[in-house]
């Protein structure tokens, strides 16, 4: 299906209810409303509202430890994107998946996926507009004209499913305004050439009854990475995306339909080199490099170029300075040796359709929710950071999904129960797999020397033979039922809980073998040439089910204090790793289980006008066939290979405190410590891979009326994080602590008018600090050969800044 084809069915959706809506009049009760349009919504004591038990409820009521934050407060705070929201969030940790920042891993509470592949379900859910999205290629981006983001922290198993085991990220669109024309254009010049247009129209056809909402958002900046060799920038932007919303609202029937879409080409995410290693760190083997060096040293790094010393080129490289790297020339013409298509880039495509209907019929109502994506990523990197061509993949992904889920929720026994009836399905399937280009050098030094027979370092395949693909093909099903409920045993005390089947199947396809570049391609799949190539596919299928369940008892002495404690029983399904390449990394990995206790208290305090929120949660969680991610070397070509550690306990707590006080000031403040102990089945890797101990931040804001002039608004934030394992062996992808300070102030209405302007500046105090990377110093304790011998990482955005212009209208 083509975007365009997608986009006249969307038209058709939207005339279609266009041409209702003109023929109807407003009916004096008011409509439904459907719960995401309340979760901005503020009372008259200042609640926010959140559907973190998928209906509409006060934030400091909900027994549930979560962070919600509105579209508005967001971009006040400078928070543009999944990188920039764990700085305002405890708990929630997101790194760079592995080489790329455009693929992102979400961590809550200890628990995170290093790498995001097909069959391979994150434990922290990511959803747009209530629809989750389990590849999170350019979710990071969508954060434009929203109306909150919610993290929703721990094991959320029976409402949300989808084997959500850590928690779940909710992000909601703005929804189209049925009573007022509007609209806003904002434009920000900055430092790296930073160009960003965002613009947002509202029309309300029929007042009352039906509208149209458009936004957009366009971003281009130069990288602040430079490739020494080529004067190439990396780390760049340059993406366009939008979104069409429409939503039609009757007596006691609402439907809320948007269409969006993102395209994203930019040079990809540098890798600089920090380290190598002639000796494994952990298992006193040879690595790669050493046996290479120690055989010989000298090598071409380019067919026909003169030979050079490769101890020289990485001490040359690991020399260089701050955002500063070397691909060696990587796809440039005539370097022939690394065997690619052209120099590092990054690719997206992501488009997608949503419907949330809702009915009401008396005391109960029905609810559908549907969504559609279709994602296409690709990512050709240079993953060692130096002129040595070691390791340049490109990994790619093709899916797309679908999810149908019906609801009916209310309370047609009385006042006291309230609950929720439900019925969810999802299905994904495509292509997950690499081209990985490894070690070229080592396994092509006859071909780059006129001698193709002859074999490189690799004895064991000839030497053209250093390019393979390792694609998968598969198919993720689910489907789950699920009830949900609150008895109201008095005003002061509630009972809650929870129970849902859910029911997995995962199939799987590999087709690993070498691209020969001399000859026909050889069978990967149980050793070299071992199959025909004809007969190299290898297929497997995994059947999971599992019934999840939460109970919780609260304890509302008054209207300013609640008080909880809750039991919720989670789970992971299994599923393959669809880059394998015999049998042993085509081993299916088993579903992960988990039980959490966590209690907690929510208060208000009032004093002198102001209003103190404050949250606090301590939680312990039992986990059972952990699922660990780790990258090894096998045959010469790195694999991440998902293992099952038998058990682990992960234990820890949040506190927020959220000051409102009269006269425009505000603050927040958050923390966060989690700490785990693996009990059975340590394998020697770090389990807190990607997450830090202890996260501390807040926040200053002063908005203020300026008579004559304008409305005055002012942020200040900070955050700190301490040391956090990027990596699950190698103790050189450590970043030590580190803080970021990030600054506005802005004037908007400026002497009546509707134009606005404002200073933004991000990371302050330039700290340098790690996001991500490729740690392959190690292949691990217990491994009998030593890794590839280096290490390189994707770096933070250094100081940024510049102006901003905007105009409403």
């Amino acid at each position: 299906m083509r975007v365009p084809l997608v986009l006249l069915g969307v038209s058709q959706i939207v005339l279609a209810q266009a041409a209702f809506a003109q023929d109807v009049v407003p009916a004096p009760q008011q409509a439904p409303v459907d719960a995401t349009s309340q979760t901005d919504a503020t009372a008259a004591t200042g609640d926010i509202v959140v559907t973190a038990r998928r209906r509409a409820e006060s934030l400091q009521d909900v027994p549930i430890s979560i962070t919600a934050v509105s579209g508005a407060a967001l971009a006040a705070r400078g928070v543009r994107d999944a990188l920039d929201l764990q700085y305002q969030t405890p708990s929630l940790s997101v790194t760079a998946n592995g080489t790329s920042r455009n693929s992102l891993s979400y961590a809550i509470r200890g628990q995170r996926t290093q790498e995001a592949q097909l069959l391979t379900d994150p434990p922290v859910g990511t959803y747009f507009a209530e629809v989750v999205s389990p590849r999170t290629y350019g979710f990071g981006t969508a954060f434009y004209d929203l109306q909150n983001v919610q993290v929703l922290k721990g094991v959320q198993g029976t409402l949300f499913g989808r084997n959500m085991t850590g928690g779940a990220v909710l992000v909601e669109p703005n929804h189209p305004d049925l009573n007022e024309y509007h609209g806003e254009l904002t434009g920000q010049y900055g430092n790296y050439d930073l160009k960003d247009i965002t613009g947002m129209v509202n029309i309300p056809v029929v007042e009352g009854v039906f509208g149209i909402r458009a936004a957009g958002k366009f971003r281009d900046r130069t990288g602040f990475t430079r490739d020494v060799s080529t004067g190439r920038d990396y780390d760049d932007q340059h993406y366009y995306a939008f979104r069409v919303s429409a939503e039609l609202n009757l007596d006691r029937f609402t439907s809320f339909t948007v269409f969006d879409r993102l395209r994203q080409n930019e040079h990809s995410s540098a890798l600089k080199l920090i380290g190598y290693s002639l000796t494994d760190p952990l298992n006193g083997q040879p690595t790669v490099i050493g046996q290479q060096i120690a055989a010989s040293p000298f090598f071409p790094v380019s067919a026909g170029a003169p030979t050079q010393d490769l101890n020289a080129i990485l001490s040359r490289d690991l020399a260089l300075g701050r955002y500063r790297f070397n691909t060696g020339g990587m796809g440039t013409p005539g370097n022939t040796l690394d065997g690619t298509a052209g120099q590092p880039y990054n690719r997206i495509k992501n488009w997608g359709i949503t419907n949330k209907t809702t009915f009401e019929a008396g005391d109960v109502t029905f609810k559908n929710i549907f969504g559609y994506r279709k994602i296409r990523y690709v990512n050709h990197s240079d993953y060692d950071g130096t002129a040595a061509a070691l390791i340049g993949p490109v990994q790619f992904s093709r899916t797309n999904n679908i999810s149908e889920e019906f609801q009916m929720q209310g309370k047609p026994f009385g006042e006291r129960l309230e609950f929720t009836l439900g019925a969810f399905y999802f299905r994904e399937k495509g292509q997950d797999g690499a081209e990985p280009l490894s070690f070229p050098q080592l396994t092509s030094i006859g071909f780059a020397s006129g001698a193709p027979a002859q074999a490189g370092f690799f004895l064991n395949r000839p030497a053209e033979n250093y390019r393979q693909s390792t694609i998968g093909y598969g198919k993720a099903s689910s489907w789950a039922v699920y009830t949900a409920g609150t008895f109201s045993v008095s005003d002061e005390l509630k009972l809650s809980g929870g129970i849902r089947y859910n029911n997995d199947v995962r199939n799987a396809r590999v087709n690993p073998f070498y691209i020969s570049l001399l000859g026909a391609p050889t069978c990967v799949y149980g050793g070299f040439g071992v199959r025909p190539i004809e007969n190299c596919s290898e297929s497997r299928i995994l059947k999971n089910d599992a019934v999840t369940y939460d109970a919780t008892i609260q304890y509302e002495p008054s209207s300013d204090l609640t008080m909880y404690a809750a039991l919720r029983h989670g789970y992971r399904a299994g599923g393959f790793s669809l880059r394998a390449q015999n049998d042993v990394t085509f081993r299916p990995f088993q579903p992960e289980k988990v039980d959490e206790y966590e209690g907690g208290i929510k208060k208000n305090f009032f004093f002198g006008g102001a209003r103190l929120s404050t949250s606090l949660a301590a939680f312990f969680q039992n986990y059972k066939n952990v699922q660990q991610q780790n990258a090894l070397l096998i045959d010469g070509q790195v694999n991440t290979i998902t293992t099952n550690i038998a058990k682990r306990h992960n234990y820890g707590g949040e506190f927020e405190a959220n000051l409102t006080v009269p006269g425009g000031f505000s603050a927040n403040l958050f923390y966060s410590f989690v700490d785990t102990k693996v009990i059975k089945g340590d394998n020697g890797s770090y389990p807190l891979q990607g997450v830090p101990k202890h996260q501390l931040g807040g926040g200053l804001t002063y908005a203020h009326e300026l008579e004559g002039m304008g409305e005055l608004a002012a942020n200040v934030n900070a955050t700190y994080r301490s040391k956090t394992p990027l990596d699950d062996f190698d103790a050189i992808g450590n970043q030590k602590g580190y803080a970021l300070v990030n600054a506005r102030i802005g004037l908007d209405r400026i002497g009546g008018s509707p134009f606005g302007a404002a200073l933004f500046v991000t990371n302050l105090t330039k700290a340098y600090y790690k996001q991500g990377g490729i740690y392959l110093l190690s292949n691990g304790p217990n491994a009998p050969d030593g890794g590839p011998g280096y290490a390189a990482s994707t770096f933070g955005e250094p100081r940024m800044y510049g102006i901003e212009a905007s105009v409403k209208f």
